[in-house]
């Protein structure tokens, strides 16, 4: 399920728990619905509605944390990438094959992580998560496969070979950090049927007219975008809020500059 489905869902349920609440109110007896009962109720919707709250600014910490740890590891290999283009453009000429599969390789997270950047019919087919890990091994050893003449292109391929691995480390680490980093739909579905219950239980009490339903369609509507921010930062290289593709930009033009 999709960030834009998990907030159609919240909406959903939220306000149809607003309507049902008016129901409920035109089949309860007169004296379920004094001014005691409502005080008693809305004690209630207060105490679940302060739950509810903490519960959100909970997963609000908890993905905005996974949005900026996945931001900085991609502009850290962003980094590391143009680093080591520079090592190997100082080898000399035969490290220029490596350093053109090097740029190819950082391409490759534009196509796959962008696509939509990407000019139509530019990728005819969009390489896969695993090729790019195969390429990303390849270039470090065509890189650990060089024949150093002298002690300086002997340092260049040793520190060339640590920010190849450096590189691939934080790809999987990212992977990592995406894969592991998203919100249990558990820990989402709680503080909505929390928030849910409070419409209801005001609802009740609410007079019914457009005003006051126009003005829970709205807070139903607050609730649902709310909550797909929550779902997209924990998603942080798909959907709608991905992080910016600029580093990768940016790396590239630097990469295989004389």
């Amino acid at each position: 399920m999709n960030s834009q489905q998990i907030a159609l869902l919240t909406f959903a349920l939220i306000f149809g728990a607003a309507l049902t609440g008016f129901v409920i109110q035109r089949l309860l007896p007169p004296q379920h619905l004094s001014d005691q009962s409502k005080g008693a109720v809305h004690l209630g919707a207060a105490l679940i509605g302060t739950l509810a709250a903490l519960i959100l600014g909970l997963l609000v910490s908890s993905s905005k944390g996974t949005y900026d740890q996945a931001g900085g590891l991609l502009k850290q290999m962003c980094a590391t990438y143009e680093h080591a283009d520079r090592l190997l453009a100082n080898y000399g000429v035969e490290a220029a094959p490596i350093r053109e599969q090097l740029r190819h390789s950082a391409e490759k997270m534009i196509w796959i992580i962008w696509p939509e950047e990407t000019v139509q019919g530019e990728v005819a087919g969009l390489p896969d998560r695993v090729a790019t890990k195969m390429d990303l091994e390849g270039v470090y050893n065509r890189t650990s496969l060089l024949k150093p003449g002298n002690a300086n292109q002997a340092h260049l391929q040793n520190d060339a070979i640590r920010l190849m691995d450096d590189i691939i480390q934080k790809r999987w680490m990212l992977e990592e950090v995406v894969l592991g980093g998203g919100i249990s739909f558990v820990l989402l579905v709680i503080p909505v049927l929390f928030i849910a219950f409070i419409m209801l239980t005001y609802a009740v009490y609410a007079p019914r007219n457009t005003t006051v339903t126009f003005v829970l369609f709205c807070y139903a509507a607050c609730i649902a975008i709310a909550v797909f921010l929550i779902s997209e930062l924990s998603s942080p290289l798909k959907g709608t809020l991905k992080v910016s593709s600029r580093p990768v930009h940016i790396a590239l033009d630097e990469m295989g500059k004389q």
